[in-house]
């Protein structure tokens, strides 16, 4: 069976279990805790009404974490570690998930379906304009299992040039900060604060998680070296438990190690310097700590990751990305070229350095 039809064969199964379980009440069952929520996008007919069939060319499926909870105030939830509006009505469920495409636009996707069991089910609609018209389509979410016990180390070769792949990542807008890091990123100016701007390193939350750039791994004995584009960054993971010394400082990059969980490749680091998050601003605190899970296809073509930022100083639930890139060995990796002297120098001619440097303070985070 070719992708076309597969496609379309998901998309049929989709509206059948949406339709079959429409009239399915719930009963005395909980729905809290972990889903994976997937979404599949739609092509739409003339005249803008949502047909349910198979994922345009262009539109991969959205797949993201939905953590349910029932407390006092009613039912609060979030999708990838930030929060969403909810109602739950019996065995309806609506959400509302604020998103982010890579031009800067915030738009919604509002989702409508019906709850059954471990399973749920509907369609969802777009709110708010793109840069690329996005559609509709339909939805499932299943019980998230939990894991079993650490399965052997099973090595995988993902040696190469990988360039990122569309579609995966909910690029979730809003996160659920506390009240030290709401209180610190109510002052925040992108372009005054965004350490890229002044050809300062972004730090390795936000460069792991950029999808416009393309990376290399490296393989050695005793360790994974990958070179990122993104500011010519280098980042060495060591996979024989070596642990840095006493006197290693924080860094933009900090201090990696991994290891093999069956087929995947797990990332812990730490040694994080205080840094910000995305383009949003939102800080991370000095000690805060990444977590990656990388998994390759079988053919060794396609690469995944899940990224996981613990930073419980300045969020309430940990903020998740996910990544896909391709194998493409004709890919180039270009020397990155920045020039602070052009953010200065409009800081100058618009009479503004002493604004910018009165915000000293705003470039250090604890």
């Amino acid at each position: 069976m070719n992708m076309k039809n597969k496609n379309i064969l998901r998309a049929a199964l989709g509206i059948l279990f949406f339709s079959m379980i429409s009239s399915f009440p719930v009963i005395g069952q909980t729905i809290e805790g972990p889903w994976m929520l997937e979404l599949n996008g739609s092509k739409q007919e003339i005249d803008n009404s949502i047909t349910i069939g198979a994922p345009s060319d262009n539109e991969a499926a959205i797949i993201g974490e939905l953590i349910l909870r029932k407390e006092e105030k009613g039912w609060q939830a979030h999708v990838e570690g930030g929060p969403v509006e909810i109602d739950i009505n019996g065995g309806e469920i609506e959400i509302l998930i604020d998103s982010r495409d890579l031009a800067g636009f915030v738009f919604f996707r509002r989702l409508n379906g019906k709850i059954s069991g471990n399973m749920m089910s509907g369609t969802f609609t777009i709110e708010g304009a793109t840069e690329n018209p996005e559609h509709g389509g339909y939805w499932v979410a299943t019980r998230k299992k939990g894991k079993n016990e650490k399965l052997p180390p099973n090595p995988q070769n993902m040696s190469g040039i990988w360039t990122p792949a569309p579609g995966v990542d909910f690029r979730k807008y809003s996160m659920d900060l506390t009240e030290k890091a709401q209180n610190w990123h109510n002052d925040y100016i992108d372009h005054y604060d965004q350490p890229n701007v002044r050809c300062v390193s972004p730090g390795i939350v936000a460069i792991v998680a950029w999808g416009a750039y393309p990376f290399e791994i490296l393989k050695s004995e005793e360790r994974l070296t990958f070179l990122y584009e993104v500011d010519s960054e280098v980042r060495r993971i060591f996979m024989n438990d070596k642990q840095p010394p006493d006197y290693y400082p924080p860094s933009s990059m900090g201090f990696s190690n991994g290891y093999w969980e069956g087929n995947e490749l797990v990332i812990e680091t730490q040694l994080l310097e205080g840094n910000v998050r995305d383009f949003r601003g939102e800080p991370i605190s000095e000690g805060a700590r990444m977590h990656e899970r990388y998994s390759i296809s079988q053919d060794g073509n396609t690469l995944d990751a899940v990224i996981t930022l613990h930073d419980p100083d300045n969020y309430n639930q940990p903020p998740i990305r996910r990544r896909k890139w391709v194998k493409n060995s004709n890919t180039e990796i270009y020397p990155y070229e920045c020039d602070p002297d052009s953010f200065y120098r409009q800081m100058y001619n618009e009479n503004k350095l002493d604004m910018y440097f009165e915000r000293s303070h705003r470039r250090q985070i604890d």
